[in-house]
């Protein structure tokens, strides 16, 4: 699978076969802990069975398929800038909602309240769209709260 060269004898060298296997398995192991958090929080989302982490996951994927129907919709009727806005702003409830969530899974167990970290999300959201051209920040606030309608439609289906 490999060839080393060495320039000193001149002659090729194969690694043998069980040397090939426990490459790739160091290889593995060493993906497997280098995952960045992100990944860890996804893989740790997915490996659990209860119900707060089902309505969780399956609110997120509401709001997220909402955010795309609603920023395509806009940026084909009102412009590219306004749809990706309306998606940025969207991401950023997302992320929100996520914080949100982790702080209340926390709830009793951890701590005694619910963390404010949460609460920076918007105020970051604002400045960066107030900053960058490109992105508006009426339609980032009006996608930052995309996750309500999302909320009222997994509840009122009952």
């Amino acid at each position: 699978m490999f060839t080393s060269v060495d320039s000193n004898r001149k002659k090729l060298e194969h690694p043998s076969n069980e040397n090939v296997q426990f490459l790739q398995s160091l290889n593995n192991s060493i993906i497997k802990e280098s995952k960045s958090g992100i990944a860890n929080q996804i893989d740790h989302l997915l490996s659990q069975n209860d119900e707060y982490t089902k309505l969780q996951l399956t609110i997120f994927g509401i709001t997220f398929i909402f955010s795309i129907l609603l920023a395509s919709i806009t940026g084909i009727f009102l412009g590219v800038t306004f749809g990706f806005s309306i998606f940025t702003g969207a991401i950023a409830g997302i992320f929100y909602l996520r914080l949100l969530a982790k702080s209340i899974g926390k709830l009793g167990k951890e701590s005694s309240g619910v963390s404010k970290l949460q609460l920076l999300v918007p105020v970051c959201l604002f400045i960066f769209a107030s900053k960058l051209g490109s992105l508006d920040i009426f339609p980032a606030m009006i996608g930052f709260f995309i996750y309500k309608p999302s909320l009222i439609l997994y509840f009122s289906r009952s």
